[in-house]
Formats: C-alpha cells, structure tokens, sequence
C-alpha cells in the first residue's frame, strides 16, 4: 500500500496491447466489480501500524489481522490474501478496484493523520482506532469516573474522531474499542448492578453516558461506536462443559448497546467554536 502524494485514483480508460483478442476488461463492470469483492475483500481486517521509512517510494506497513472472531488467527502479510499486482496492472483497473480495497474494507490503525496517499482518502469507509483510555475511567467510584470521562475521555475521543473525518471524510463506520485490563473483562461501574435486569441496566448506562457525550455534529453521531475489548478470546461458548467457567460473568455487549442507545438519542452541539471544549482545529 503506497502513501505516495503523486498517486492518482482518476478512471480513464486502458486499451488493450492486442486489439482483437477478448481480455478481462470486455467483461461488463457489473462482473468485474465482482471479480474485485472476491480478490480485495479480506476476512478480518487491515491492521495499519506503520509507515516504511527504508522504501524507495514511501510505503505503509499493514497486516490483515482477526476483528470480532472472522480473519486469519495469525497476522497475515497483505500480499498474501490481496493480489497486489492487480491493483498495478493499468490505469482503469487500478482506479476501477480501489473503491473496493479501501471502501470495502475495515482498516485498524492508532494513526490519524492521513497516512494514505490523497486520492484513496475518500475511499475508505470503516476504521477501528485503537487508543488507550484514562485510567480513571476504570475506577469503582463512580465520581471519579464520571470525571475522567467527561474531562479527558470523551473530548479525547471527539478529537480523534473530527482528525479523522476531517482526513477521511465519507468514513461512515468510527469504532473505538476500550481494552480490558488483563484477566478480566472491564466492566464500568455505571453499569455494575446486578440487581437490574439487562434492560435496566442499559437504560441506566445510556442516560449516564447521554449526558457526558455530547456530539460535535450530526455525522459524527451517525458513524461514532464504541465498545469494550474482553480481556481474552475467550467467551461463555470456550467453558461449555468446563469446571473453569468464570463465576461472575457479564456481557459487556451490554456497553455497546447503551452507547447506541445513547447515541440515537444524544444531544448535538451546534457548530463548534474556539471557546467550545471539544472544538477540533485541524492541525497545519
């Protein structure tokens, strides 16, 4: 994957070296966008973590990598799941088939600069950004985290979010996953009752978040989400049976539905100005 400023994604027409002989771009589109999904599109998802400074040309770093139970166990080189000559191949392919490599795909980065060249920006669709969270958040009292969140985590997550939609600007898909601490899986302590019902405790959670969250602007409202990272791969299914399983289990896709709860329902600001806390001014 190239960073390169020079690269153009504009579609024009390749014609082939031999004239009369039938080759893959007689196909119609419909067929060949096909052809795309099925070589560009990976199970998992594209970790970016780094830049190339040893390339030639300059180049990114990525790996395809497991995101939510689907994708290699193990990292995979891009190379090998993603024809990348393909994408090298003429002008009309390479434009034709870069909707599809950078719209199509989930791409994890910790970057949110525009590491991509500028033609692809507008391409990509859905990213992971993966952050670490004040400590505070993780406490069991409730003031103190109510105080790392509204002071530091929040606007800290609204920061990232306008740096990327500003170098990313059609993102409809911004996750942020909040790591668990080692051995057990993170559970905040505004949803820490066990005598509500799962229902109950949303609801509490989604009021609690409603109003520590305010959104900067209807776009980021539509594609923010957030959600807890478990603390291993393992889930309820891996102690089927077992003598091992864990005493005191939650669902911490209980967060993930408060959020969204709370998303559809959070208050927007109106349009953000210096004075604002979570005013975003791009950087030069």
């Amino acid at each position: 994957m190239t960073s390169d400023p020079t690269t153009e994604v504009e579609w024009s027409q390749s014609f082939k070296e031999i004239p009369g002989q039938t080759g893959f771009l007689d196909l119609p589109r419909e067929i060949r966008d096909l052809i795309y999904e099925y070589a560009f599109c990976v199970s998992g998802a594209i970790f970016v973590y780094s830049m190339d400074p040893y390339a030639v040309r300059p180049r990114i770093r990525a790996k395809i990598v497991r995101e939510k139970g689907e994708g290699p166990v193990e990292p995979q080189a891009m190379g090998s799941s993603i024809p990348t000559a393909l994408i090298r191949s003429c002008h009309q392919i390479h434009a034709e088939c870069s909707d599809t490599l950078y719209g199509s795909n989930v791409f994890r980065m910790y970057m949110s600069n525009p590491i991509f060249a500028p033609g692809y920006l507008p391409f990509v669709r859905q990213i992971i950004f993966i952050a670490d969270a004040d400590h505070r958040i993780y406490e069991s009292d409730l003031d103190t985290v109510s105080h790392g969140w509204r002071r530091r985590f929040w606007p800290n997550v609204m920061e990232k979010a306008q740096a990327l939609l500003h170098s990313f600007p059609n993102l409809d898909f911004i996750s942020f996953p909040i790591k668990s601490r080692p051995g057990e899986t993170w559970r905040p302590a505004f949803m820490a009752s066990d005598r509500k019902t799962r229902e109950q405790r949303v609801s509490i959670a989604a009021a609690w978040m409603k109003a520590r969250c305010p959104f900067q602007d209807e776009h980021l409202r539509q594609c923010l989400h957030l959600e807890i990272m478990p603390a291993s791969d393992f889930t309820k299914e891996s102690y089927e049976g077992s003598s091992f399983a864990p005493e005191d289990e939650w669902d911490h896709a209980e967060f993930t539905e408060a959020f969204e709860k709370m998303r559809s329902e959070g208050p927007v600001l109106q349009a953000g100005t210096p004075e604002s806390p979570l005013y975003y001014r791009p950087r030069p």
